[in-house]
């Protein structure tokens, strides 16, 4: 961006009415700009940020920085929680980030079956206000994560065995175009935008808010269960027989190995929505000895307590980030996964402050077929493809002398599992958006069929091409 352009943006500003506009070293930049999940986003220094409270102050932002955002004189970036973690997913040096976590409001429908969340809001708060009613949403099962980014990438929630990805349950999107025009998307009225932004992140407009479906919050039954490190086999293999053979569809299970200053455990995070108290369907994983049990924190409580509880396992501001692949589930492959990580983790164990985990998270059947159900989705994953497990690497450390060689060993661990399971003909194509690298090319793992259909939509909604061109971060649309 060239000194003229930066000169050119005041004056682009100004026809924005009540929407507060701060630059480096005011008191409201600074708040916004150091309050990302990671470090990384931190980092970078974004000219100004524009912080819209409604619908239409977000319409001004987009008509007024439309063409210079299309003809490459301002570079935009868009913000909602801001906790995908690498940089430049949801900030820009030296451009304009547009912050909507102004953007606020829970409304429940007058019958209960819906409620309309603005696209600032964090999933506690959502949950918190559902509580009142005894009710709540398929959401995020960290509490403290925002609705935005986490509905647009797909989702996983606690109770997705029987409803699907998160965003299967979105009914409606309220969202912005390039055109600066404020429209509605839903099965009936601009059906092919709301298919693509479920799962189609920030390619097609900025949604401001989310209409999802209710259900009851009853009581569920579940928490963290801790292992010995020793226990990574058994706890895989049955891992993988719960993804083959079981029914129980109230049942969300997530399995990891971790590292943390100098000790390993093995964890397994399940619950059973329906509330049953150690259901024949998690004993096989409660039943696995030895076990922690003074970290052990199975319990029956609500959902908004479970999700408060994993809020408290992540620190915003810190170095950290996310690397996924897809595979179909395979024990000897599985194992030799664990094995490279163990090797990754002798390379880089001394850096300060260091944590490391490899995590699995299944993707049934059920899970498939519901999704399916729910009105199709931007990811496109036949039912036929599962189960799945989806793999999480997730490094975190304290200092910047460390990036290269973090940043270096687990890209070359993650290269590694990915090919390993290619050999094997075990790789699926999908890469859960949530947790994908910024390096992956995420939209192409939606298959060819569903490409097709997101360029489609891009052009219809946005011919122009602001959100390819002028709003850089997310995944884009493969060229």
């Amino acid at each position: 961006m060239s000194d003229h352009d930066i000169l050119d943006i005041p004056s682009v500003l100004t026809n924005i009415s009540s929407c507060t506009i701060s630059q480096p070293g005011s008191d409201e930049y600074e708040k916004s700009n150091n309050s990302y999940f990671s470090a990384f986003e931190n980092e970078l220094k974004p000219r100004y940020i524009a912080q819209p409270n409604t619908a239409q102050q977000v319409q001004d932002l987009i008509k007024e920085l439309g063409f210079h955002a299309t003809s490459g004189n301002i570079q935009v970036a868009i913000r909602g929680g801001g906790h995908t973690p690498f940089a430049g997913s949801a900030n820009i040096h030296n451009g304009i980030t547009i912050d909507l976590r102004g953007l606020k409001g829970v409304a429940l429908s007058a019958d209960k079956y819906t409620v309309t969340i603005g696209a600032g809001e964090t999933w506690t708060s959502v949950y918190q206000e559902l509580e009142k009613y005894g009710l709540t949403v398929p959401g995020g099962r960290v509490g403290r994560i925002g609705v935005s980014g986490f509905l647009l990438g797909g989702g996983l929630s606690m109770f997705s065995t029987r409803t699907g990805f998160a965003c299967d349950s979105v009914i409606e999107f309220e969202v912005v175009l390039s055109s600066g025009v404020l429209v509605r998307a839903n099965a009936e009225e601009r059906a092919d935008l709301w298919i693509a932004l479920k799962g189609g992140l920030n390619n097609f407009g900025v949604v401001t808010s989310f209409k999802m479906r209710t259900i009851k919050s009853c009581d569920i039954w579940g928490g963290v269960t801790y292992y010995m490190p020793g226990t990574f086999n058994e706890v895989l293999q049955r891992a993988c027989d719960f993804v083959h053979n079981e029914q129980d569809i109230d049942t969300h299970i997530m399995c990891s190995a971790g590292y943390g200053y100098g000790h390993q455990a093995v964890s397994c995070v399940m619950y059973h929505t329906g509330g049953i108290e150690n259901p024949p369907s998690l004993q096989r994983f409660t039943s696995i000895e030895p076990q922690i049990s003074q970290m052990c924190t199975m319990r029956t409580a609500k959902h908004l307590d479970f999700c408060d509880e994993l809020s408290k396992f992540s620190t915003d501001g810190i170095r950290q980030y996310w690397a996924s692949i897809t595979v179909k589930p395979d024990i000897s492959m599985m194992e030799m996964f664990h094995d490279k990580w163990q090797e990754a983790l002798a390379k880089i164990k001394d850096a300060e402050g260091f944590i490391f985990s490899f995590g699995f998270h299944p993707l049934t059947k059920a899970l498939l077929e519901n999704s399916k159900k729910a009105g199709g989705n931007a990811m496109a994953i036949p039912p036929s493809d599962g189960p799945l497990l989806v793999i999480l690497i997730n490094p975190i450390w304290t200092l910047p002398e460390d990036d290269e060689r973090i940043f270096q060993t687990v890209g070359a661990l993650v290269d590694e599992l990915r090919s390993i399971a290619t050999e094997k003909g075990l790789l699926h194509r999908y890469i859960f958006t949530n947790y994908a690298f910024k390096e992956d090319d995420v939209i192409s793992g939606y298959g060819e069929e569903s490409v097709l259909k997101l360029r489609e939509v891009s052009r219809k909604y946005d011919p122009e091409g602001m959100f390819q061109k002028g709003v850089l971060g997310g995944f884009k649309l493969p060229k």
